[in-house]
Order: C-alpha cells, then sequence, then structure tokens
C-alpha cells in the first residue's frame, strides 16, 4: 500500500482442494472476528458470487461467461477498458465481452479480472484521501500479470497452477480496501506516518491505530466471501516469514512478482531472479514489464 504522491479458472490437480471455498466461520470468535464486525462488511456482490460459482464448473463457456459479466454493465465497461488498454494491444479495437476473451484475454484472464472488479466494487475508499486506489490496482494487476507468467515458467518439482497464482495475485492486497472501507481515518493516519517515515512498517502503524493490519484483513474478507481457500491461505501468510508448505510454492513467485514491482514503481531497475525460474525468461520478462509499466498504470488509472 502506498501513499499518494510519495486467467475459466481450470484448477491444477494439485491444487483442486485448495481452490474450493472454506467453511463457514465458527461460532466462537476470535479476537479478529470481535475486532472486524461482519454486520460491517458488505455483502459478497451478486455478479461476483455468480463468477465465483462459475469457477468451480470446468464446463463454462464463452458465451456463459459473456453474458454472466454483460449483466453489470459498469463491470462490462471495465473489461472492454482492460481489454483495449496499451498495456494488453489488441490488433484490433474490441466491441464485446466475447470478442476480448476470444480475441485478447482469453477466458481465464477475463473471469479472474472480472471477478476481482466485481469485488471491490462494494467497498468504500473515497473516505481515507491518502489512500491511492490507482496504485493498488497497479500492485493486483502487475503483481498478478507477472507471478502468473513466473508460476508458467517455474521448473520447480511441484509449480503453482498459474490461473490460480493470476487469481491470488490480483486479489493479494484485497485487505487495503477493507481496511480503508472500515477505517478510513485510521487508515489515512497510518499512511501519514509512513509518509514521514518511509523505513518504518505499515503493518505496525495499522496494529498501533486499527489492531489488525491489511494482511490480516485481506485473509479475513477472503474466507468471510467464502473465496477459493488458497486465497485466504496465500494472503495471510504473505508477509510472514513462514511458508505454509501447500501454498509455499505459488508465494514464492507472488513474493517475488511483488518485491519486483514496489522496486519498479519506487523508480528502481532491481534484478529479478526467482529460485526454480530460468535467469534468460526473468530478464526477457522483467525487460517486456518495464517496457509496458507506463500502459499499466494508465490502464490503472481508469480502474480507479
Amino acid at each position: 500500500m502506498h501513499v499518494k504522491n510519495s486467467r475459466n479458472l481450470p484448477l491444477h490437480s494439485a491444487t483442486k482442494s485448495k481452490m474450493l471455498p472454506c467453511g463457514p466461520v465458527q461460532n466462537e470468535k476470535s479476537p479478529l472476528q470481535q475486532l472486524i464486525k461482519v454486520e460491517s462488511i458488505p455483502p459478497l456482490p451478486a455478479t461476483a458470487a455468480t463468477l465465483l460459482a462459475m469457477a468451480a464448473d470446468p464446463d463454462v463457456d464463452i458465451d456463459a461467461l459473456s453474458r454472466a459479466i454483460e449483466t453489470d454493465p459498469p463491470l462490462s465497461a471495465r473489461i472492454l477498458g482492460t481489454a483495449n488498454s496499451a498495456f494488453y494491444a489488441p490488433r484490433k479495437p474490441v466491441l464485446t465481452v466475447k470478442g476480448a476473451i476470444v480475441s485478447v484475454l482469453g477466458l481465464n484472464v477475463v473471469r479472474n479480472i472480472a471477478f476481482g472488479m466485481a469485488l471491490t466494487g462494494g467497498l468504500n475508499t473515497s473516505a481515507c484521501h491518502r489512500f491511492d486506489m490507482q496504485e493498488y490496482w497497479i500492485m493486483a494487476l502487475g503483481t498478478a500479470d507477472l507471478a502468473s507468467g513466473l508460476a508458467r515458467a517455474s521448473s520447480t518439482p511441484h509449480p503453482p497452477d498459474p490461473d490460480a497464482t493470476y487469481l491470488v495475485g490480483l486479489l493479494h492486497n484485497l485487505g487495503e480496501l477493507l481496511l480503508v472501507h472500515l477505517w478510513p481515518r485510521e487508515l489515512d493516519a497510518a499512511l501519514k506516518r509512513l509518509q514521514d517515515d518511509p523505513g518504518s512498517s505499515l503493518e505496525d502503524h495499522e496494529h498501533t491505530l486499527i489492531g489488525v493490519d491489511h494482511w490480516e484483513a485481506g485473509a479475513f474478507l477472503a474466507r468471510h466471501w467464502q473465496l477459493p481457500a488458497i486465497v485466504g491461505d496465500c494472503i495471510e501468510h504473505f508477509a510472514g516469514a513462514q511458508l505454509p508448505e501447500e501454498a509455499a510454492p505459488m508465494l514464492h513467485v507472488l513474493r517475488a512478482a511483488r518485491l519486483w514491482l514496489a522496486g519498479v514503481v519506487a523508480g528502481r531497475s532491481d534484478l529479478l531472479r526467482v529460485a526454480g525460474v530460468d535467469d534468460t525468461y526473468c530478464e526477457y520478462r522483467s525487460s517486456a514489464f518495464v517496457d509496458r509499466y507506463q500502459s499499466l498504470t494508465l490502464l490503472a488509472r481508469s480502474l480507479a
């Protein structure tokens, strides 16, 4: 999180069980459940619920996905804007959601992007003046795009599924939106402290002023909305020192992608190196990403 101005979801056989929705929240409330009042969290948006159901259907087709998205005109417009953006650079203008799927993005990416966009629609960020929604989308889209490519190129014995990695990358910073929605003033103060002391920890400021950080909040929200289990598991451990065994391969590429992207956002040209991914591919992928970075910022601005 930064201060202003400063790809159908097919399930890999090894990860299918971890992509199923989490079970219901237990009756005995944890301290986090006591802090985050569920009645103050908006329900899962209807379009997102439809897309989530489609994620569990391996036989969903392009027409069904197109119809589901087109029932939500604002979401359709955002999908078309994304497909026609310079970041994806279509060879000719895309005029329909089906065209976005067939000609530019593919079924997996459209479903995941539409799902991510639909999820964020009910969370109000306008009251936190220092929260930068454009940068939120840069980190979400950029991490998803880069990490899924690293997953696809991974030569490890058990590489993460690229499409699941894209989804988790797109949603990994979801907790930022929940904190902005529930505690806009407190988060604004936390961002002010970070602005005054760039070397400090935003998570520490969030704990001091709110009692929960954005990683904990994101994992809570993912489970409250019963998103695929891997989403909450990865968010919960994203900044932790230990990696849970089942989520470790995915977290490995997600962390590498986000860390490298944060350097790009800060104006650095860090070397991208990821264990299990060929160095030549990392050099090619990072160079190509830098070339497209300005296009990504323009796309993120259109979504903010």
